[in-house]
């Protein structure tokens, strides 16, 4: 097995793993997709390992649209387009896109890709859940519905109406059927928001029941998704759509079988030499750069001002660490810099820690009595190094929140997080004044922004598909 102090990987790795343990030769000499025709328990191996190698699409996690990684970050309010831009990815942090946007249509399209994958393995894993491929197939099985479950929360989170969990506006299409030359070639409709819960819930936990039945799926580098990902990504889940009781719960599994890492190992994690505290995470097989906008000496977005005050007070602790954050960098226009290191260069990125399980956790808590949470707060301030808080009342909702930024900076949360709670977006740094190329200031809760468009594209091939309002 590969050792956490030089985590790498590959696609030929991956399906060993599936595997577990064994290896077959034609997945080393064919590389398996959506489009493979299924003959057997290899070939269903290899589509399996190819529906998690399109997370590590530019379009997804990887180096340029990096539509769950970066860009959630850039489009908050943690960090400041720098003079070192060279224009990319403006539309989304200056939130003017439109349904033609590339990078927009590019994210929809390969979620949507992965989706296809999973849909493939699910319906041609029957034919080998018996004799000796009987538990692999079923691990297989559970890994592609939890997969299919993940991509359209994913979509949820950008294109759906709402998160409320029984809300009847547009959510997305949710596709279950494999068709190799489209992923949408059946012209789906968008389902409300409330069906598409019910589609995610019921993936993930018939995933769940496979799990009990035979058994988890090897994971010692946490490269899969095993039933503890699967509580972390119901826990996330409830958290958006407001199943606070539940969401807890599933949080508290994680926590449970994860620890936190210590000081020690914190700076580690972003360096890939330590497993501390990861659920699930994508390897980067040395080509997948999910931090190229916001991460590094020369990025082309900054930390802003307010957030490298935070950082460097006592509430940031061994976060501000030189391998997670750096400042008193003179960069472009004698502007001052604070910038990520969290994701420098090829790394692996971290979809779920056991950090987000306390702040969900802690969130829950408070949502469903005021006050309460502070315990979950204080158990993770004391990881990072931070001292115990005495917060009572709202303001534990508050510590919450800023500590959920503290945390979870460059990991894909804050715009998702300004949105859920119906937040306004104010850019102190504003314009050559503030040493940024932006003069977009502000977002109201109200915009249409808020909600991206339903790709141009995908409209005029399926006339099924509604558009959101405003575009």
């Amino acid at each position: 097995m590969l050792q956490s102090h030089a985590i790498k990987f590959s696609m030929t790795a991956m399906a060993c793993a599936l595997l577990l343990g064994s290896c077959m030769k034609n997945l080393d000499t064919k590389p398996q997709t959506i489009q493979t025709d299924i003959h057997n328990f290899s070939d269903l191996t290899a589509v399996g390992a190819g529906a998690y190698a399109g997370l590590k699409n530019d379009r997804y996690y990887g180096n340029s649209s990096m539509a769950w990684s970066s860009l959630p970050d850039i489009m908050g309010d943690d960090f400041i387009e720098a003079y070192e831009s060279l224009g990319d990815w403006e539309n989304e942090s200056r939130w003017q896109y439109s349904a033609d946007d590339p990078l927009i249509s590019g994210a929809f399209s390969q979620a949507y890709v992965v989706i296809s994958a999973a849909n493939n393995v699910i319906q041609n894993c029957k034919g080998y859940e018996s004799g000796s491929t009987l538990t692999g197939a079923f691990q297989l099985e559970a890994q592609a519905r939890a997969l299919r479950a993940h991509c359209h929360f994913d979509l949820l989170r950008y294109y759906a109406q709402s998160y409320q969990r029984n809300s009847d506006s547009l959510g997305v299409p949710y596709v279950t059927v494999f068709s190799p030359d489209n992923p949408l070639a059946a012209k789906p409709s968008r389902i409300s928001v409330k069906n598409c819960y019910d589609s995610i819930y019921n993936d993930l936990y018939r995933a769940l029941d496979i799990y009990r039945q035979y058994g988890d799926v090897n994971n010692p580098e946490r490269f899969f998704i095993d039933s503890t990902c699967i509580h972390a990504m119901l826990a996330r889940i409830g958290l958006y759509n407001g199943q606070y009781a539940q969401a807890a719960a599933d949080a508290s599994v994680v926590i449970g079988k994860l620890p936190l890492a210590n000081t020690t190992d914190y700076p580690q994690i972003w360096l890939d030499n330590s497993l501390s505290e990861i659920v699930w995470q994508i390897p980067s097989d040395q080509t997948m750069r999910p931090g190229r906008c916001n991460n590094g000496l020369h990025a082309a977005y900054r930390v802003a001002n307010n957030f490298r005050d935070l950082v460097y007070s006592p509430a940031g602790g061994i976060r501000n660490d030189t391998n997670v954050i750096r400042r008193d960098i003179l960069g472009t226009g004698n502007v001052n810099r604070t910038s990520l290191f969290k994701y420098v260069g090829t790394r692996n990125f971290k979809v779920y820690r056991t950090s987000e399980m306390l702040l969900i956790r802690a969130e829950c808590k408070f949502r469903q009595s005021s006050g309460a949470g502070l315990d979950d707060l204080n158990t993770l301030r004391a990881a990072r190094g931070v001292a115990a808080g005495t917060e009572t009342g709202n303001d534990v909702f508050n510590a919450i929140f800023t500590e959920r930024r503290l945390e979870l900076i460059g990991e894909g949360h804050r715009w998702f997080d300004l949105r859920r709670t119906s937040r306004t977006i104010d850019r102190d740094e504003c314009g050559s004044a503030g040493g940024s190329l932006s003069n977009v200031c502000s977002l109201g809760p109200d915009s249409r922004s808020w909600i991206w468009p339903i790709p141009f594209n995908e409209i005029k091939l399926n006339n099924n598909l509604a558009q959101n309002g405003g575009y």
